[in-house]
């Protein structure tokens, strides 16, 4: 008897052995693993993590698994806590195909919760991010959720369970139940990306992982969900117009050094305009109150998310973090006034500023047709400043920090680390997690989930 598609990934993941996966993952893994972790200890504190913090603390029962920043739970809000952690911020991971995309970090925070429930060595840790990535990222290079009308989060339900249940020691039918049940029954729209954008855009993650992990438990209690539902005149596939053809028996586990991590704290497909007129200033210093205008040059999906094209306008009423962080005028506008990028170009008071939001009037966004062709291969963009004056400034780049072509290397995710953790944590608790995650591979999730659990909570500060 043939398995299904479902049976098919639940067979890729339990297969999955350490030795499996290439040096280059193996070198990549941590990076991206520490640029997790720097994501959720930085969204410690925020007004929607304060609001799941509450939502755990009243429902989430005593349970036994160590939560960042401490406390208990079980294992259902573990992984809702610790997803929302390192999603709110948006300045986690991504994987880029020509008209889809997905967080591969939202992974993280379910396989983190499966490999402290289960005690898991780094290796299986880190087993289990190759896992969750790659099933991820061969979602988003042979499917179209995105372009159908769903969102990318969507896709976490097939990824984060296969990945936790083989963490979690859960046999086949466990697994491919639990992926049955919360691919049938989870699915959320791309409309959480349009704007205005709402808090949602940084919690729907958390959202697809919690429903990921109580499915498994259905099912380890024996309850059966419908196999066959991505395949079929009823399944996903009939809803995305295409089969979902991807070879699971050989495809590898080596995605992970395919993704692009963020330099910056803004959506994905803003990153090379960012990089681009933080290198024009570099270049050419021009002072802010001197610009007339701002023109970006950028490929259409670029436009399409922030720059006012298919997800809605960019440029007026941005004036919330979730707003502004996919808002390519807002963001190009407070680079250009501010120097950087990070979180503290997202608080209320700095959105809000006249100098931002005065000169954010005068940016233009671009779809070019070059550039739409030569992404994600190249991920372009050109900026074009005009003074008041009347001079010209041009600059351009093809690829950014980060991706694929110029991945990061550990010293550059420490400097995001410090960047993004600084005023979390002391120096001496980012040491340790800094050494430890470099050398995960000899360590264990109890070492690293201690010293997360032990991080106090902002209010307690």
């Amino acid at each position: 008897m043939s398995l299904t598609k479902i049976e098919r990934i639940t067979e890729y993941a339990t297969r999955a052995k350490f030795e499996d996966l290439s040096q280059e993952s193996i070198e990549q893994i941590p990076i991206h693993i520490l640029d997790s972790i720097g994501c959720q200890i930085a969204a410690l504190g925020a007004g929607p993590i304060n609001a799941c913090h509450d939502q755990i603390t009243e429902f989430g029962g005593m349970g036994t698994v160590p939560l960042i920043a401490g406390g208990i739970s079980n294992p259902v809000y573990a992984a809702f806590w610790h997803t929302a952690l390192v999603r709110y911020v948006d300045a986690m991971d991504n994987i880029l195909a020509p008209t889809e995309t997905a967080h591969t970090a939202d992974n993280f925070g379910g396989i983190l919760t499966a490999a402290a429930i289960s005690n898991a060595s780094g290796k299986e840790l880190m087993l289990g991010v190759a896992i969750g990535w790659s099933i991820q990222t061969l979602l988003v290079e042979h499917a179209n959720f995105m372009t159908k009308g769903f969102d990318h989060t969507s896709q976490l339900a097939f990824s984060v369970t296969a990945a936790a249940g083989r963490l979690l020691g859960f046999d086949k039918q466990t697994i491919s139940n639990g992926i049955a049940m919360a691919a049938s029954s989870d699915a959320s729209f791309a409309g959480i990306r349009s704007k205005p954008l709402s808090e949602w855009k940084g919690l729907a993650s958390a959202q697809s992982t919690f429903s990921a992990f109580n499915a498994l438990y259905l099912a380890k209690r024996g309850v059966k969900g419908p196999l066959a539902i991505v395949e079929g005149p009823q399944g996903i596939e009939n809803l995305l117009g295409k089969p979902i053809d991807i070879d699971w028996e050989h495809e590898n586990y080596d995605t992970v050094p395919k993704t692009t991590i963020k330099k910056f704290v803004a959506m994905i497909h803003t990153q090379s305009a960012i990089e681009c007129i933080l290198e024009l200033f570099q270049k050419t210093p021009i002072a802010a109150n001197d610009i007339a205008s701002i023109v970006a040059e950028v490929p259409q999906i670029t436009f399409d998310f922030s720059g006012g094209g298919l997800y809605g306008n960019a440029q007026s009423s941005i004036t919330t973090k979730e707003q502004a962080d996919h808002s390519l005028p807002y963001l190009l506008a407070v680079a250009a006034i501010d120097g950087q990028v990070m979180q503290q170009q997202f608080t209320t008071e700095r959105i809000n500023q006249f100098d931002v939001q005065n000169l954010m009037n005068t940016v233009t966004i671009k779809a070019n047709k070059e550039f739409t062709e030569r992404y994600p291969k190249d991920f372009c963009a050109k900026i074009t400043i005009t003074t008041k004056d009347k001079q010209t400034f041009t600059h351009e780049v093809s690829n950014y920090p980060g991706m694929p072509s110029r991945p990061f290397t550990w010293d550059d995710v420490v400097d995001k680390f410090d960047r993004l953790t600084e005023g979390y944590i002391d120096k001496d608790t980012s040491s340790k997690l800094k050494a430890l995650v470099k050398d995960i591979e000899n360590h264990t999730t109890k070492e690293l989930v201690d010293i997360l659990s032990s991080i106090p909570y902002p209010n307690n500060i």
